[in-house]
């Protein structure tokens, strides 16, 4: 049996249009395409804990990962499910991703945990420019073709299954 990890993603967009990101040492993730202790760029979040819904861990994470709770928080709109090694265990990634707005844009990381503490490398707000010319890993796949529309408002009507 396959153990599942539900986490909710946020899209952290600034009032320059650029998306918060945090680089990390992948530690505890292997997939087929990373190796143990590559850098890895992905938005801010993480896993649910018991009893909390999707929405709660998204503004959690967010306090937790950057600091900030002043922000203007928007819908659901993507869904990544991925098989990976987790702590070598195969584990199921169930992501939801919300969009949050800020004004705010210094990252205040003291309250990672342990694990984020070993791992972080760094943190950049990426305009969409930045994230279409860049050779870096990031995940999910394809970010700046799925947040062009955002950034303009166009939300889609049920959250999309992305990769």
């Amino acid at each position: 049996m396959r153990n599942v990890r539900k986490s909710a993603r946020i899209l952290l967009i600034n009032e320059l249009d650029q998306l918060l990101l945090l680089q990390m040492k992948e530690l505890l993730v292997k997939t087929e395409d990373t190796l143990p202790g590559e850098p890895v760029w992905f938005t801010a979040g993480g896993g649910l804990e018991r009893g909390e819904t999707f929405e709660e861990a998204a503004r959690r994470e967010l306090w937790e990962e950057t600091g900030f709770t002043d922000v203007k928080w928007g819908p659901l709109v993507w869904i990544r499910e991925v098989d990976v090694l987790f702590r070598d265990l195969p584990t199921r990634f169930v992501e939801y991703y919300f969009v949050a707005r800020t004004k705010e844009t210094k990252v205040k990381m003291d309250r990672f945990t342990l694990e984020e503490k070993e791992g972080y490398l760094s943190h950049h707000w990426w305009s969409i420019e930045e994230l279409r010319m860049t050779n870096e890993r990031i995940y999910p796949e394809k970010l700046a073709e799925l947040l062009a529309p955002i950034l303009v408002g166009d939300f889609p009507e049920t959250p999309l299954l992305i990769k």
